[in-house]
């Protein structure tokens, strides 16, 4: 597995998407979230005013319509308790008593005077047909001669005419029995009264009488004489309530009417009811959208200008790491030499001794097979200097972050065998390494973590002040994390020193023996691997370095 990473054009692309994403949610959310909040409460607020006001527009319209009529039975009742009404009145009598009615209220659509047989035998309106009906089998006539009350109103019916209207009826007890006095209201007229009261212009009016049948209705809502889809309760008597009519949500608000046994209803308008929260919520969206973009626009150009200095953060790093390196190079100049001068004397070697052979001043020719001892000490030699500048130029070469799954163990064999191996040789340093057997392959950058090593080396060699000494280098899992541990026996440091051990161009060393760079550079490497670095020290008993490196760098951050 090969990530290419760092500072890849992908890796600014992915840093800059999730600086967007993090800044979104820290400034952009509470926004929302507030708007969201805002919106809900006012809804609540404007849900909770609605139920009350159309509760008092409804006990408001419900005690009107009391009220009217309460006016139009003692309008009915005055009528046949004048002591000039005749009994029984004539057709004539009782159009001069319709047309007082009338005159009173325009709801009076005609009267009728009816015997102790319940035969209407004197009428006056529109249905002259009526006159002389038998009303002795019908249900509000029987329940108003036979009941206990002497007055009633009952629900909106067809009756004779086969137009819904409902009647007003008293009785009285005569010397020829019980006689009844009826008129009937239309319900246009009285719907018509009620769409004037205060208030309803804002409502839809319905009403129901007791098995939820309308009584009087709005065309948009229903019909007379149809099924309500909702009957409010009886207790209490006066209420709002939500219920769901058609599919979606309604509120209204009821009461119950104490001269009949109707209930009147009253709903928003539609006009009126889309109107309550929409302004609202359209300002506040509105404004809380100005807010979103506005703060968006400045999210993503806040972004473009982190990762434009995360960019050049990331090149001064790079140079700066750079550097190091050609620091760490330099203090292995000397070692690398003397390693190369070996094999190149050793070829040397070889090299005159088969020209020597080859002179014929010397002896005998000798025989090309002879020579493929020489010639492979000589590609020995040549190979184990092409090793040698290998290490070296793939430590020294400049490269992106490239995450691979490396073996912790064989990175640190490297530099302590390969970069470090003649000057802890010529030192007289002895390695004691101490490996876990439990370290899975860490996907990092094997690169930049061999150059904290060799770093973290460098000062332990330095901190000897060329004396013996012993450096261990143990590891250890923790969890998701390698954990590398490096401690000398060399000279130690000040708490003083160790404060500011990790600042660029900090060193303890002599002046011309170090840049102060190499573990500011770890610091950095570490820290952008995911990982973290420390140090613990005491003046003349060593130091120890730790670094803790996670098994997958990419999930940190890289």
């Amino acid at each position: 597995m090969n990530l290419t990473w760092g500072t890849s054009a992908d890796y600014y692309r992915d840093l800059r998407r999730k600086t967007i994403l993090r800044l979104s949610a820290i400034y952009l959310s509470p926004v929302i979230l507030l708007t969201a909040y805002f919106v809900l409460q006012y809804g609540a607020f404007i849900s909770e005013t609605e139920r009350l006001h159309l509760r008092a527009i409804a006990e408001s319209q419900a005690n009107t319509l009391d009220l009217f009529m309460t006016e139009r039975r003692v309008n009915l009742s005055n009528v046949i308790d004048n002591p000039k009404f005749p009994i029984p009145p004539t057709s004539s009598n009782m159009q001069d008593y319709l047309t007082e009615l009338r005159r009173i209220s325009e709801a009076f659509v005609d009267i009728g005077f009816f015997d102790s047989s319940g035969v209407q035998v004197a009428y006056s309106g529109p249905f002259p047909s009526l006159e002389k009906k038998s009303y002795s089998g019908e249900k509000w006539y029987s329940d108003l001669t036979k009941g206990e009350s002497s007055t009633i109103v009952t629900d909106i019916y067809l009756g004779f005419r086969q137009k819904p209207h409902f009647t007003i009826a008293v009785s009285r007890v005569t010397y020829s029995g019980v006689v009844v006095l009826r008129a009937t209201l239309d319900p246009e007229r009285l719907y018509e009264y009620i769409s004037s009261l205060n208030g309803a212009q804002e409502v839809v009016t319905s009403i129901l009488n007791h098995l939820g049948d309308f009584q009087l209705v709005a065309s948009s809502v229903g019909r007379p004489l149809e099924a309500s889809p909702v009957l409010p309760p009886q207790d209490p008597r006066q209420g709002a309530e939500q219920t769901r009519i058609n599919g979606s949500l309604s509120v209204y608000g009821y009461s119950w009417l104490r001269t009949v046994d109707w209930v009147l209803i009253v709903q928003q308008s539609a006009a009126k009811q889309s109107g309550l929260l929409s302004g609202f919520r359209f300002r506040v969206i509105s404004v809380a959208a100005v807010l979103v973009l506005a703060g968006f626009f400045v999210i993503v150009n806040r972004s473009r200008k982190r990762v434009e200095l995360q960019r050049d953060s990331d090149s001064s790093r790079a140079q700066l790491s750079h550097a190091a390196k050609l620091a760490s190079v330099g203090e292995l100049a000397a070692g690398i030499a003397h390693e190369i001068n070996n094999p190149l004397a050793s070829i040397n070697e070889e090299a005159g001794l088969m020209k020597d052979l080859m002179d014929p001043s010397l002896g005998e020719p000798v025989k090309p097979e002879e020579l493929k001892h020489y010639l492979d000490s000589i590609q020995e030699s040549v190979f184990r200097c092409r090793d040698i500048t290998r290490k070296l130029l793939g430590f020294v070469r400049k490269t992106d972050i490239e995450l691979r799954h490396q073996n912790v163990h064989r990175l640190i064999d490297e530099v302590v065998d390969g970069l470090l191996g003649h000057e802890l040789s010529v030192s007289n340093i002895k390695i004691v390494r101490t490996y876990a057997t439990d370290i899975p392959e860490l996907l990092t950058d094997g690169n930049q973590l061999e150059q904290v090593i060799l770093n973290i080396l460098n000062n332990a060699i330095d901190a000897m002040e060329d004396n013996p000494g012993t450096i261990r280098i143990k590891t250890k899992r923790a969890g998701n994390y390698v954990m590398i541990a490096i401690s000398d026996t060399g000279k130690g440091m000040t708490l003083a020193q160790l404060e500011n051990i990790f600042m660029p161009f900090f060193t303890t060393k002599e002046v011309g023996k170090g840049t102060g760079l190499g573990l500011s550079v770890s610091y950095g490497i570490v820290r952008n691997l995911g990982g973290k670095i420390t140090v613990e020290s005491e003046p003349g008993k060593g130091s120890e370095f730790t670094a803790v490196i996670p098994l997958d760098s990419k999930s940190n951050g890289h």
